[in-house]
């Protein structure tokens, strides 16, 4: 008789899946550099100080990302619904995970952040003023937010990532090494936005691809594998969802033909992120929502 996975082997089964497919993508040359398991983790609203496990009485309406893929980064917008059910005011903390963050609370071949940069996030759209932390190994970005009896509250971000599966400083502005071409990945992590109460309502993730890449033309591999495609983006819509580890989107591409001359280095990319990508991506972004 067929017996579905255990609820420990369907969170373990993404990380085998995960040494697998970077296995097929990445020559064996490479893999030296690549050991450290620091990977682009981009996060959900994590609720830091929990430490009891419990959920949290705000809930999680809605979770909107939608992340623009190019050669060596990914720029990310993210959106969140909260709503406060109780008849008590709450001041929550909304914390991104940067550099440090380990996935798994450091299980074997557990993922390491390698940092998200450049955080942007306002509330009910006023712009806010990130509060960075240090928590034991990790960095965090995060914001307080009032939530008054029975209200709801839209809470947005803007941050990029480098993507490479090599060890590249992360700094921006320090840096004057390129980077140097070969496979990249990327993990959306849904695990941990489980924290809030219930199950989250909805979430709509859209995955463009950008800069000349194609689905068709450079080798792509996505899971879960429940997307909807097109020659230039991925999509994935989930609904009434607590999610476990398997939820994850986790994406590796390695961009075919040649690399393009010129400076690639993380002061680069971030100059061109940071000035010509996150007004593109909050107008597609704004304009996706309204479609």
């Amino acid at each position: 008789m067929h017996r579905a996975p255990s609820r420990a082997l369907r969170a373990a089964l993404p990380v085998f899946r995960w040494i697998l497919t970077a296995a097929l993508l990445v020559p064996l040359s490479e893999t030296a550099a690549q050991n450290s398991g620091y990977f682009a983790i981009l996060p959900a609203f994590h609720d830091r100080l929990n430490r009891s496990g419990l959920e949290s009485p705000l809930q999680l309406n809605h979770q909107k990302f939608v992340v623009f893929v190019y050669r060596n980064a990914v720029a990310v917008y993210s959106e969140a619904d909260f709503f406060n059910p109780t008849q008590d005011t709450i001041r929550q903390e909304l914390a991104l995970p940067s550099t440090g963050h380990d996935e798994n609370l450091s299980a074997p071949e557990s993922r390491v952040s390698n940092g998200i940069l450049s955080v942007r996030m306002w509330i009910e759209g006023e712009k806010m003023m990130p509060r960075a932390v240090s928590d034991a190994n990790e960095d965090w970005i995060t914001v307080t937010v009032r939530f008054a009896p029975a209200q709801a509250r839209k809470v947005k971000a803007l941050f990029w990532a480098q993507t490479s599966l090599a060890n590249v400083e992360s700094t921006p502005g320090l840096d004057t090494v390129p980077i140097d071409p070969g496979p990249r990945g990327f993990m959306l992590d849904l695990f941990h936005a489980g924290v809030w109460g219930g199950p989250i309502g909805t979430i709509d993730v859209t995955v463009l691809f950008k800069g000349g890449l194609r689905v068709g033309q450079d080798s792509v591999t996505a899971e879960p594998e429940t997307y909807e495609s097109t020659d230039t983006s991925l999509t994935w819509s989930m609904t009434s969802l607590e999610p476990l580890a398997g939820d994850n989107i986790v994406l590796f591409y390695r961009p075919a033909g040649p690399w393009p001359a010129g400076p690639n280095t993380m002061a680069h990319l971030s100059e061109y992120i940071v000035r010509k990508v996150y007004d593109t991506l909050l107008y597609v972004a704004g304009r996706r929502e309204s479609e």
